[in-house]
């Protein structure tokens, strides 16, 4: 005897036997719809249509008096059900849940491995700031379909999938946890051609007429039916939701391309002690802070990882060397920088021409993997000094730390 297995919205019942499964045909809980299928026959179909349930849904023989009765009236056939077809399964309530998905997930994986690389691995920050956004988003798409899986193994659905009504149900029998883990990285392979633009538009294409002609999306060849039918309202808002996920994101590829911009121009920072002007990197956003004595500028750049201070004091007399200077501001910078090399001299570019200077290195005393680069100079009474903050120590951070320290002093007198 055939072992029978039906669904009833999103769920899997059976097994059942033919005189269960016809008895369910006879009260009405299955109806010509209904998608069945049997042991050995892998083929889905609306129970309508099928060869062995077809006399099932044969109407008992109408009385002769009542045919009578009726026989002026016309007879109006149900259109015929197409083997296979899928009614509640609609391509683009799909497909707006899955751009929900994508670009509500991308952002925040996105966000989680910058902060992540920010805290604990500089270098790799200064790498993906590097990469282009379009790029990085599409290296995300394997760990997204994980997080999707994620959410369906937890939750059994989705944000997007939520909101659209789309629910996927388990095949019976087998396991929730990989079932879900395949068939996102199914989708990602099949359905969104390996996030590859050209080819995700014809593997979307073609998933979208298999499921507008009823049949399953070639990733859910096997599976139970994807329920895909919502409301006019529920639609409504799944489109509302997507266009501001749209418009959220390109936002952030707006930002995301000022950045990298920020990081290759160029612009121009004027001392106001000397009126000359420096040229550094946009990337560092400038301001002036209020001290005691001297002037002090504030430097930073969130895309290099970096702070940095430029400042000027007068000193008291004439015959102060940078030696002696520099040993007075290492000991005002105790509790906030660990000088952990000896002062060596290097040669510095004024707008006089070159000028001797001292450097020495260490760490932020509140923050280790924080180095500190400390640059001094005096000409007569004029003491100029920079300190550079970094986090990491990449070629990049390195070599604009020297076009900064350089662009700095050559604004001295």
């Amino acid at each position: 005897m055939a072992v029978w297995y039906y669904l009833t919205g999103p769920d899997q019942l059976g097994p059942v036997d033919d005189d269960d499964l016809r008895a369910l045909v006879r009260n009405g809980r299955i109806t010509q719809e209904t998608i069945v299928w049997r042991e050995g026959l892998e083929e889905r179909q609306a129970a309508g249509s099928h060869p062995d349930l077809v006399d099932a849904f044969v109407p008992p023989p109408i009385p002769a008096t009542a045919a009578e009765a009726d026989a002026a009236e016309p007879i109006v056939e149900e259109p015929a059900v197409q083997p296979g077809l899928i009614r509640n399964s609609r391509p683009w309530p799909r497909f707006w849940a899955r751009l929900i998905d994508n670009f509500l997930f991308t952002p925040l994986l996105g966000f989680g491995i910058g902060l992540w690389a920010v805290l604990y691995a500089p270098s790799i920050y200064l790498q993906i700031v590097s990469i282009n956004g379009v790029l990085f988003g599409l290296m995300l798409l394997p760990l997204v379909a994980l997080m999707l899986a994620l959410s369906m193994m937890i939750t059994g659905t989705t944000p997007g999938k939520a909101i659209a009504g789309v629910r996927v149900p388990v095949p019976a029998g087998r396991n929730r946890a990989l079932f879900f883990l395949v068939r996102e990285f199914r989708v990602w392979v099949i359905g969104l051609g390996l996030g590859i633009p050209i080819i995700a538009l014809f593997t979307q294409i073609r998933q979208h007429r298999r499921v507008s002609l009823g049949q399953p999306a070639s990733y859910d060849s096997g599976n139970p039916v994807v329920v895909a039918d919502p409301s006019q309202f529920r639609f409504g808002v799944t489109l509302v939701v997507a266009a501001a996920l749209l418009i959220g994101s390109f936002a952030l590829q707006a930002e995301e391309r000022a950045m990298e911009s920020d990081l290759k121009t160029t612009q121009s920072w004027s001392n106001p002690m000397t009126q000359r002007v420096a040229t550094i990197g946009r990337s560092w956003k400038p301001e002036e802070l209020e001290t005691n004595s001297g002037r002090v500028f504030y430097f930073v750049s969130d895309e290099l990882l970096s702070e940095a201070l430029f400042g000027h004091e007068q000193l008291p007399s004439d015959g102060i060397g940078a030696d002696l200077y520099a040993e007075a501001l290492e000991k005002v910078l105790r509790e906030e920088v660990d000088i952990t090399t000896g002062w060596q001299p290097v040669t510095i570019f004024d707008m006089a021409g070159l000028q001797a200077g001292l450097r020495a290195t260490g760490k932020a005393v509140s923050a280790e993997d924080t180095s500190v680069e400390v640059t001094v100079a005096v000409s007569g009474r004029d003491a100029w000094r920079t300190l550079v903050y970094t986090r990491g120590n990449s070629a990049e951070q390195e070599a604009e730390k020297r076009r900064f320290v350089d662009a700095m002093f050559a604004t001295t007198k």
